[in-house]
């Protein structure tokens, strides 16, 4: 496929999804967190179109690899905006998304999603050491008790290459526990079940809504990993119970504007589920999806 429509696919996703309104618990258009802004998010969409485009020129087989480009992509992030973590887990998936598209002469979701999977598994250990690299450069919470290769352990890239262990080999330990390595290593499941919700939303509805039902309806399904690092599971629990009632009770903006100011306040957001959310709308916009 072009390369500048698949970086302008997932360009508009990561625009559209920070734009819904509302989506309990992150920025969006209305409100902003204390160091990280709803404009932040945008100055990052911009920033990493290079770098998406150069993913999708990898598909030809020629240029830098996963990890490489993960890297460089939270570069040019935090290069433009000083707002801090905006797009790293959205990286993670759309970097081999894209390179997956890339890599196909015409939209095929099933293509596209078995080469993603495929480039995943072919991932190396270089990969995974530059996708530590990229850690700090994007300022990402971590979970500090992991038994193995933990995020802020210095000594984790050169245990990675003593083991030659492979990003996807690093993945599969986190999936465990992580939403975003779980969808990397089990073939993008999420992404692409919820980018046919998101078509099937925006036949009926603007795009806007056709976005925050999927939102709701991923975060009714799946614990979300950043609230559960940050507060533990009983709460991710109950943020999955709450938006589970809104999407049992039909969506209803007066249900979903209570919930998005109490997670607002108590500073419970869904990160892992917006970047699932962004994946998909990719995947989506490259097939086809207007509005």
């Amino acid at each position: 496929m072009n390369e500048d429509d698949v970086a302008r696919s997932a360009q508009l996703a990561l625009l559209l999804e920070v734009s819904a309104y509302p989506k309990p618990g992150n920025v969006d258009r209305t409100h902003d967190f204390k160091d990280t802004s709803y404009e932040h998010f945008l100055a990052s969409s911009v920033a990493v179109y290079p770098v998406l485009r150069a993913a999708a020129a990898r598909g030809s087989g020629k240029g830098l690899g996963v990890g490489e480009l993960v890297r460089r992509g939270v570069e040019e992030s935090t290069a433009w905006q000083s707002g801090g973590n905006t797009h790293f887990g959205a990286l993670l998936l759309l970097i081999p998304l894209t390179m997956a598209a890339g890599a196909c002469e015409r939209y095929d979701p099933e293509k596209i999603k078995r080469k993603a999977t495929e480039i995943m598994r072919n991932t190396t250990t270089d990969d995974a050491i530059e996708v530590y690299r990229a850690f700090p450069k994007a300022k990402v919470k971590v979970r500090r008790d992991v038994p193995e290769f933990n995020l802020t352990d210095e000594g984790a890239i050169k245990e990675i290459r003593k083991k030659q262990f492979s990003l996807y080999e690093i993945l599969t330990i986190s999936a465990s526990y992580d939403l975003i390595s779980r969808e990397l290593v089990g073939g993008f499941e999420l992404t692409f079940r919820y980018a046919a919700l998101i078509n099937d939303f925006a036949k009926e509805k603007r795009i806007n809504d056709a976005i925050t039902r999927a939102y709701l309806k991923l975060l009714s399904e799946e614990e979300d990993t950043f609230i559960t690092m940050k507060f533990g599971s009983e709460k991710s629990r109950y943020v999955k119970e709450r938006a589970k009632r809104i999407v049992n009770q039909g969506y209803k903006r007066e249900e979903i504007e209570e919930l998005d100011a109490e997670l607002i306040k108590e500073g419970l957001n869904p990160g892992s589920t917006a970047d699932i959310i962004a994946a998909a709308l990719f995947i989506s916009i490259l097939g086809g999806l207007r509005f």
